[in-house]
């Protein structure tokens, strides 16, 4: 075995250009000896004797406890517990364990979340993210949750702030919408924390699987959305000390009287915000804004007007009906099985089949389960089914309000046997004149207890002001003849039409015998 002395002496001798053979010679050694010692380090530290610990079969097994959150008693308890292999060594022991073991763990996440901080270009990046106030203290209204959607362009830290009520798919694409508005122009990047109203999970390699309508919006503004890893906020850290500053800095030492309040005081803070230099830049955020306007996106006409319809896919079912955010819209029915596109604005829902436009209804209440329908998309149906037409005709009259409700079941009731022709004429009437004529007509001839079409057309033929007065004038005599009566005969019933005199022997005034 070489003495540490040999081996210094062989590393100097072979620093001063001696041969293997002289340094054997010298030292009395083979040359493969030399050879050897000459490989190894000089100063080699002795090895260490490693001694296993009987803790060492556990760790896997204490890793996984510690990722599940289990504290250091529960884990020695469920090491004593284990049937297969119990450990019976010392609590102390087992602690120092386990507490080695979490500074290792913790030390590799470290290392791991190591935050990478970077400066995007001019129109790249809008940060965007919800934040959420509990109890809102409103001075005037009854406290409740307020969320706001907050977004910020990360060149020029300018920022964007509205508060709501909720945080739905529409309220969210409305409010990008109206920052585009607000900006004039639409970023490259939108970047967006896991919401189930953006991603609807991950796939096989980890990419998230972006919502349908968010793919719509991506593709008519021209923006790339972008998603942050799960459980990794900071990696939009922007948008999250944003929230914070909103909570921190507009909230705080502010009162708020209500929602019109809370709105006006966010945009005056806004302003003053994006007008101070930014302490990442010290630049305010209104002059480098100026950088993004000459390279951001062209806002899309369809935003322009205020009234963005986001789309959403739809089929047409069996009945001719579109399922809208929880009601039914009715199209032509020669599209039955169709695939259309649902364009929702805010007060109208359009529905489109490749360019052509199929159909445009007044938007009911989200989720009311309601039946929208328009009763000339089943036109082709009337003629084989003539009772279809008096039900469609009579659902379109009565969604005008209760006067019209009220007014046509009177109709319904007292005029069964001529139901037909008074749903057909009362919506004929409604086409020509509208609903605000119409409604003003049954409600005066309600007062007078007059139902039926003759009287609502007599009310709204400006040509026949005579004859109106004269038949209304008539139904309120206190000698014609009683509701009921008329009810039980109708063909004495479709006499009272107009005032022709009295007839002979009954000393009563008839409303006109039909010619």
């Amino acid at each position: 075995m070489l003495r540490q002395m040999e081996r210094s002496t062989m590393q100097l001798l072979h620093k001063r250009g001696q041969s293997l053979r002289q340094i054997g010679e010298t030292l009395g050694r083979s040359p493969t000896t030399v050879a050897r010692a000459l490989r190894e380090p000089v100063d080699r530290p002795p090895a260490t004797r490693q001694r296993r610990s009987r803790l060492d079969g556990y760790r896997p097994q204490v890793e996984a406890w510690i990722q599940h959150g289990l504290s250091a008693v529960r884990m020695l308890e469920l090491a004593r517990e284990d049937e297969a292999r119990p450990y019976t060594g010392s609590r102390s022991h087992f602690g120092e364990f386990v507490r080695r073991l979490r500074r290792a763990i913790a030390h590799d996440q470290a290392v791991a979340d190591v935050p990478v901080r970077f400066e995007g270009l001019p129109a790249e990046y809008l940060q965007v993210d919800w934040g959420e106030v509990r109890q809102f203290p409103f001075t005037q209204q009854a406290p409740m949750t307020r969320y706001f959607l907050a977004c910020r362009l990360k060149y020029s830290r300018w920022t964007w702030v509205r508060f709501t009520t909720d945080m739905r798919q529409e309220t969210l694409f409305r409010g990008l919408v109206d920052c585009f508005v607000t900006l004039n122009w639409v970023p490259w990047v939108l970047t967006f924390d896991n919401m189930k109203t953006v991603t609807t999970g991950r796939d096989a390699h980890f990419q998230p699987i972006w919502h349908p309508a968010l793919l719509q919006l991506a593709a008519e503004c021209g923006f790339h959305p972008e998603a942050c890893t799960p459980g990794a906020g900071n990696q939009k850290g922007s948008v999250e000390s944003l929230v914070k500053w909103v909570k921190g800095n507009f909230l705080a030492g502010r009162t708020f009287a209500d929602d019109a309040d809370l709105a006006t005081q966010c945009a005056g803070w806004l302003g003053y915000a994006n007008a101070r230099p930014s302490q990442a830049t010290d630049v305010a955020p209104v002059v480098r804004l100026a950088d993004e306007v000459v390279t951001g996106g062209p806002l899309p006409a369809t935003a322009r007007d205020g009234d963005y319809g986001f789309l959403q896919p739809a089929r047409v079912s069996p009945e001719a009906l579109v399922s809208v955010l929880g009601n039914q819209y009715s199209v032509p029915i020669t599209h039955v099985g169709a695939p259309v596109t649902v364009r929702v604005h805010r007060t109208q829902v359009v529905i489109w089949r490749d360019i052509a436009q199929l159909a445009s209804h007044a938007r009911a209440p989200d989720s009311a389960h309601q039946r929208v329908v328009v009763p000339e998309h089943y036109a082709l149906l009337f003629a084989k089914k003539p009772r279809a037409q008096v039900l469609l005709y009579r659902e379109a009259l009565l969604r005008l309000g209760p006067v019209a409700q009220d007014y046509l079941s009177t109709v319904s009731h007292r005029r069964r046997a001529r139901l037909r022709e008074e749903v057909i004429g009362i919506y004929a009437l409604f086409q020509q004149t509208g609903a605000a004529s119409l409604l003003a007509a049954m409600a005066q001839a309600a007062g007078r207890d007059a139902y039926g079409v003759d009287y609502l057309r007599a009310l709204l033929t400006p040509a026949l002001p005579s004859v109106c007065a004269e038949t209304l004038g008539t139904v309120a005599r206190s000698d014609a003849p009683a509701q009921e009566t008329v009810d039980r005969a109708l063909d004495v019933y479709e006499q009272y039409v107009r005032v022709d005199g009295v007839a002979a022997g009954t000393g009563q005034t008839l409303v006109g015998a039909r010619r």
